[in-house]
């Protein structure tokens, strides 16, 4: 019983297979053991690892920035027009030309004033200055939001445009494109040949839009909407469009071939400067003529019924914000007190106002639409209104209406002033599907 009570149960083990066991489990196992080389190697093969990770990482990072500069973000859009977008793409390529424009047409007319007048640089800033048309320039470059907003709103007036010659059945040759750049540049090869007049100022063409003076202050608050910009003159101001200043002593007369060959000089430096100066590409420069031939061939479209002979009416206007201060400019009107000394002291009119309401003989395709309505139909000599624009209300008196003839550049100012009208109406008509959204403010070009 003794030894049975002593037994454990288990199996019984040699004395050797005993010591072999001990002297196990006193040495490592050669997996468990391993060499400093070898450590060093495991180490370094990690941190190899972690810099690929790291690396690769960086590379996702980035190509997530290059997909949203290069795919994402130009594509984004700033406005659209009846379903018709406008991309940032499209948006920044346009700023980058119209600054570059607007540059080049400060800078002609510095060179003119220094040349031609021999100004000094004090003289040539106050005369700029003084000029509304060359202070809206600086305006634009100095302030990126009110170019940003004119452009976008141009952008808009081009879908319009581009959807309206779609429907008319439109279309543009090469030819309409070399039409456009010559008039661009003042060539004109039935005149070549002819005694030559040097073009020394810039080329005045009416303004595509019907907008009085002064012109507004610069906003730097973007606007989500479509905004028609207006000032309170229903008078057609104009717009200045470069023309390259000569250089060098002109002579009398100039071949055709010598015409010929000085204005494709003009269009190759033209595009060249351009690309070097925004980056802009030859492709992106032909649209841009295309669609200046474009418009025009829709502005000749909607404006078919304008003729060489336009009711032309002699008015003044007194301008106010509100239709009651409209209805105590007429009783005053009516109850003996000057016309004048009203609208020199209360008119919103500035321009007008100074001269005591005076809009001498326009015709009547320079007024916005209502403005044009009520002179058309007014009794001469009576005092009219209140009547409504955009502008604000208007006591208005005509003193005389006639036709008059048009000469050809009456005829061209008295159509874009047609089309400017055309183009409000088809804003108007069509707000609800047209958006400007603020995002274009996030992506002025530097």
């Amino acid at each position: 019983m003794a030894k049975r009570s002593q037994t454990t149960g288990l199996p019984k083990t040699k004395p050797e297979a005993a010591a072999d066991a001990a002297s196990r489990k006193s040495k490592p196992s050669r997996g468990d053991y391993r060499s400093r080389k070898e450590r060093e190697a495991e180490l370094q093969r990690r941190v190899v690892l972690g810099v690929i990770a790291t690396v690769g990482l960086c590379i996702v990072i980035l190509a997530a920035f290059i997909i949203k500069d290069l795919v994402i973000d130009p594509n984004q859009v700033v406005a659209t027009v009846n379903g018709d977008n406008i991309t940032v793409s499209q948006f920044q390529q346009r700023v980058r030309m119209e600054r570059y424009l607007l540059s080049q047409r400060i800078n002609n007319a510095v060179d003119f004033y220094r040349t031609y007048f021999g100004m000094s640089d004090d003289q040539i800033n106050q005369q700029l200055t003084q000029d509304p048309t060359v202070s809206q320039w600086l305006s634009e470059l100095q302030v990126p939001e009110q170019l940003g907003n004119r452009v976008v709103n141009d952008m808009v007036d081009e879908q319009l445009v581009r959807q309206k010659a779609a429907e008319l059945g439109i279309t543009i040759s090469d030819e309409d494109i070399q039409k456009a750049q010559e008039d661009y540049f003042g060539f004109n090869p039935e005149t070549a040949g002819q005694p030559l007049t040097p073009t020394l100022t810039p080329t005045i063409t009416p303004t595509p839009f019907v907008s009085p003076t002064p012109s507004p202050e610069p906003s730097a608050t973007p606007t989500p909407e479509v905004t028609e910009t207006a000032t309170p003159t229903p008078e057609a101001s104009p717009t200045i469009t470069w023309t390259p200043l000569p250089t060098g002593t002109p002579t009398a007369t100039f071949t055709v071939d010598e015409l010929r060959a000085q204005y494709n000089t003009n269009l190759s430096n033209f595009y060249a400067t351009v690309r070097s100066a925004t980056g802009l590409s030859d492709a992106f420069l032909n649209s841009y003529f295309e669609y200046q031939a474009l418009r025009k061939k829709v502005r000749d479209a909607v404006t078919s019924d304008i003729t060489d002979s336009v009711l032309h009416v002699n008015a003044r206007h007194i301008l106010v914000a509100t239709e009651e201060e409209a209805q105590d400019v007429l009783a005053a009107l009516q109850a003996g007190a000057s016309f004048s000394d009203l609208a020199r002291s209360v008119s919103t009119d500035t321009g007008s106002g100074a001269r005591g309401g005076e809009l001498d003989w326009t015709p009547i395709t320079s007024f916005v639409k209502p403005f044009a309505d009520a002179v058309r139909d007014a009794e001469i000599g009576a005092f009219i209104g209140p009547v409504q624009t955009e502008f604000g209300y208007h006591i208005i008196q005509v003193r005389a209406r006639e036709v008059r003839e048009l000469d050809e550049s009456g005829i061209e100012q008295a159509k874009n002033n047609a089309f400017d009208q055309w183009l409000k109406e088809q804003h108007d008509a069509q707000a609800a599907n047209i958006q400007v959204f603020s995002i274009w403010a996030s992506f002025m070009p530097k």
